[in-house]
């Protein structure tokens, strides 16, 4: 099983990470953690590079404390609009799971859209949300 689990560093991230740790653990898997750059209209400096980085290296530890062995975790960093690239890098990686947190906004940020809800409407495979006031059992 390839389980995509997209990250913006929240805690919201962490908890989708630590369900898809305990999804991966009961299958032969592959983990890929991905940070989207948005790109809106700016290039990618080292300081956005860096930060990608440490984003991605907090959940891919945190996978490891929870169990998930590093050599099946790989890690993109893409630059674009987030709910494109996740679905698009879902497709490219023939991901059998999207594992994601929602911050369950209301009021205005609700009808802007959230990354997620974007993600549900455009995406092929199975996308497994984990709510805001999600605690591990």
């Amino acid at each position: 099983m390839k389980i995509l689990i997209p990250t913006d560093g929240s805690v919201y991230s962490r908890n989708a990470a630590k369900v898809a740790s305990k999804i991966a653990q009961s299958h032969s898997y592959k983990i890929i953690v991905l940070h989207v750059v948005d790109d809106k209209g700016l290039k990618r400096k080292k300081w956005r590079n860096e930060g990608a980085n440490n984003i991605i290296e907090e959940i891919c530890e945190l996978l490891v404390e929870n169990g998930c062995k590093q050599e099946f975790i790989e890690k993109v960093i893409k630059d674009g609009n987030a709910p494109e690239s996740i679905v698009e890098v879902a497709k490219e990686m023939e991901v059998d799971r999207i594992v994601i947190g929602t911050q369950g906004r209301n009021g205005i940020k609700k009808i802007v859209g959230s990354v997620t809800e974007k993600v549900l409407k455009l995406s092929d495979a199975l996308v497994l949300v984990i709510p805001p006031n999600y605690i591990e059992a």
